[in-house]
């Protein structure tokens, strides 16, 4: 199966040395992409016959991803998450800058400042209190990679996101606050492509099911 052109194969490159430009951009993209049910129900049917797109969908511990457009070169990458549940309660930062737009569900937002350096390792002694938010349908922000946050999902939440290209080589967590080695999920098979704990590429039946939830919520039809 061969994917069918569409608008997004008309967007510039994202350019997100500007974070207010990119969030602009990015806005733009998933308020168009949220409302265009046909598209979204397309995108998400053809992961089944696209090898790339199938293999970089994961399932994780905290939050599931479905991978429904992607091209390097114009550096970005837009997915579905859904959340089983899980509540990422260690403050963190990430390997790139991205928006999101909440399609379903809801959850608590903690927004962090770092008292010291932007970059690098850090404790809960280099970071205060930012502000906390509610996520609800219709909320779209944009979180830069220097920033640190914290969500706390409910299960069922589905959210659009669109990222740029990796600014840093890994992301990082508050080292004092990390769950012990047999508090976290187990790595991912010998043999599997290499992961964090518990990250995985999907399997075909995890993303019918997955699928089949986004068609129950009214997301795809």
């Amino acid at each position: 199966m061969t994917a069918t052109t569409s608008w997004l194969d008309t967007l510039p490159a994202l350019d997100d040395t500007d974070a207010r430009a990119a969030h602009a951009a990015c806005r733009s993209v998933l308020l168009r992409l949220g409302d265009d049910r046909e598209l979204l129900t397309r995108l998400v049917d053809e992961i089944e016959h696209d090898p790339t797109r199938l293999r970089e969908s994961e399932i994780h511990p905290l939050i599931n991803r479905l991978v429904l457009y992607q091209d390097d070169d114009r550096k970005f990458q837009i997915r579905l998450h859904m959340s089983p549940g899980s509540r990422e309660l260690v403050p963190h930062n990430h390997k790139y800058t991205f928006t999101v737009r909440i399609l379903a569900g809801a959850y608590t937002h903690v927004w962090r400042r770092r008292t010291g350096t932007d970059e690098g390792e850090f404790t809960g002694q280099d970071i205060e209190p930012g502000i906390t938010t509610v996520e609800r349908p219709g909320s779209l922000y944009t979180l830069g990679h220097p920033m640190i946050h914290q969500t706390i999902m409910e299960p069922g939440t589905v959210t659009l996101f669109m990222r740029g290209p990796r600014a840093k080589q890994r992301s990082h967590a508050a080292l004092d606050m990390l769950p012990a080695a047999d508090e976290w999920p187990p790595p991912a098979e010998a043999g599997k492509p290499k992961h964090a704990n518990g990250q995985r590429p999907v399997t075909i039946e995890e993303y019918r099911s997955m699928k089949l939830q986004l068609v129950n919520q009214g997301i795809i039809c």
